[in-house]
Parts: C-alpha cells; structure tokens; sequence
C-alpha cells in the first residue's frame, strides 16, 4: 500500500495540537486542524487500529460508573481519525488508518502476558447472516500485525455474535429449535475454525458471550458433532442479568466452564454512529453508509501484577 502524504503544513499543525494538549496523556479534547488530501475520497472499506486506549486517555475520560465498551471504542475511534489521517495508507478503495503508538511488540516477554481477545461480529439489528471465517482470520491477522507478533497465542479468545443478549428463563421449544438451526446455518463454521485454532495452539481457552445454560449445551452438541470444542468460557453481562440463574451455574461447574461478567453492549458500534464519526473527516466515506464487519477488542495483562498495558479496538467495515 502507499502511503499517502498530508497537505504542506499539515504535520506541524498536529503537532502543535498534541503539544497544546499536552500530548497522548492530555485530558483537553483533541481536534484536527487541517483537513487531509484524500478526505472526499469515496472509500468501500475502512480497516480501523486504534491507539492504546491506557495511554491515549480513552479509558481514563470515560465516567466509571457507567462505563461502556461502546463509549471506550467511540473515544478510541474518534481520537485516531483526530491524528492519525496523516499516515493512512490507500490501496484502491481500502482505506487503513492506525494510530503508530498502538503498533509495536509487548514490552515484555511475552509468557510475562495474559492476551484476552473478543471479536464482535457484527449486523444489523434483528437481521441473521452466516459468520465469516475469512473475517477470523483477517481480524486475528490485524492483531499480529498491531503487536508485532506472527501467529500469536491468544489465551482468552471470546466469540461475540450478532444481537446476542442473554436470557435467564428458559427458552421454550420453538426458541430452542430456532437457535440450534442458526448454531448450524450461522455460526458452527466460524466455530469450528476457532477450535482448528484452539486444538493448533493458537488460542488457549475458547468461549462465547451471553449464553445461557440451553444455548451451550446447543452448541457443545453442534461442536462435538464436527469435531470440535465445546466452549470453555461463557461471558454474562450482569447488567442485564443481576443475579446468575442456578442451573447456569451448576452446569458450568460440571462441564468446567469459566462463568464472566462484562461491561459490552450488544451493538459495540452500530452503522450510524460509525458514520457519525466518519463524516467530519471522510465525509463521502460516510454517506456510503460502510457497515461495520467485525470489531475486535484486544488487551494484555501483565501477570502477577493484574496491570493492563496493552488494550486496543480493531475497526472493520464495508460498504453496503
């Protein structure tokens, strides 16, 4: 790809922006002062790095008390397009903006790590399409190229599919029929290419969000028929469920599942507030209304610390 160079005089008024705010860890909003040369451009995908959501300040502005993935990745996503349009890289109609800071190796070794990883896939509200596997890998091929790293273990991979949320009564058997035909027609092939990963290596413990009891025995018996593994970690937003249903619990002490708790919305990025964003800097990029893929969100813990160090958001989308 080619790298594409910013109007004369562009760069130094950045620069002196992130002075102004006292640069990555500054509290003050953050604006770009110049438009880029190729901002009506009509790009059909858009590929997204964020910067370290710990160091930019993403994380930190954000009110603790209602915090959201949804609210980090909106900051997160609107401080890239901010400063870092001048080195997008053009191929075609692909657009790739990353903010430099995110890209580099961990600074320790990596066994010094614990790597969780959640891919949204993502649809619109309501509407039900086949998960892709190409997506899997371009999205775990955007995180080596993010950390520096070739076919990098992950030791907490979480599945995110579309419109999921979590129910604690108990589905009845029309509901239950429906969601065994979309575990097959849907989301078994993605599946099953995240257990390949899980049993090469790749991924340590595997897992889904928002399940309830019935939706995992669903899909451990559609694994198992293919071949594949059952899911080892079920993620429950607790703000929609406050108090775990019993036999959710019992069955994932039998089956040696790791029940979690998440802050996620539903809908991490939904296609209008993705062109919201967009439109003040790739305002033709908006109007062609781009669909977001997938995202995926990304963190490194430092073991025996219990310290974040790395925690960034990978933004894919297409136009319709």
């Amino acid at each position: 790809m080619t790298a594409v160079q910013a109007p004369e005089g562009f760069h130094s008024a950045v620069h002196g922006a992130v002075h102004a705010t006292n640069g990555k860890q500054g509290s003050s909003p953050r604006s770009r002062t110049a438009p880029v040369a190729f901002a009506l451009e009509p790009f059909s995908h858009l590929t997204l790095y964020t910067g370290n959501t710990m160091r930019t300040g993403t994380t930190g502005l954000l009110n603790t008390t209602q915090k959201k993935s949804n609210q980090e990745l909106v900051s997160a996503v609107e401080d890239t397009l901010n400063y870092s349009l001048e080195t997008a890289h053009i191929s075609g109609t692909h657009i790739t903006i990353a903010d430099q800071d995110a890209r580099g190796p961990l600074d320790s070794d990596r066994a010094k790590y614990d790597i969780t990883v959640k891919l949204f896939f993502l649809s619109p509200a309501g509407v039900s399409t086949a998960l892709s596997v190409q997506h899997v890998d371009e999205a775990l091929g955007h995180l080596d190229a993010v950390l520096h790293a070739t076919d990098l273990v992950i030791d907490h991979f979480i599945l995110a599919i579309p419109n999921q949320s979590f129910d604690e009564n108990e589905l009845d058997d029309a509901e239950l029929e429906a969601f065994a035909q979309e575990v097959q027609q849907l989301y078994l092939p993605v599946w099953k290419r995240l257990s390949d990963l899980r049993t090469g290596g790749r991924i340590g413990r595997l897992g889904v969000t928002e399940f309830s009891k019935q939706q995992l025995v669903i899909l451990k018996e559609a694994a198992l028929a293919v071949g594949a593994v059952a899911p080892e970690i079920d993620q429950v937003n607790l703000h929609d469920c406050c108090v775990l249903p019993k036999e959710l619990i019992e069955y994932a002490k039998a089956e040696g599942i790791e029940l979690l708790t998440h802050g996620d919305t539903i809908n991490i990025l939904p296609k209008s507030t993705l062109a919201t964003l967009l439109q003040p800097h790739l305002p033709v990029a908006s109007e062609l209304s781009l669909s977001p893929n997938f995202v995926l969100k990304y963190s490194a813990v430092l073991g025996g610390r219990g310290l974040i160090t790395r925690k960034g958001y990978i933004v894919d989308a297409v136009a319709a």
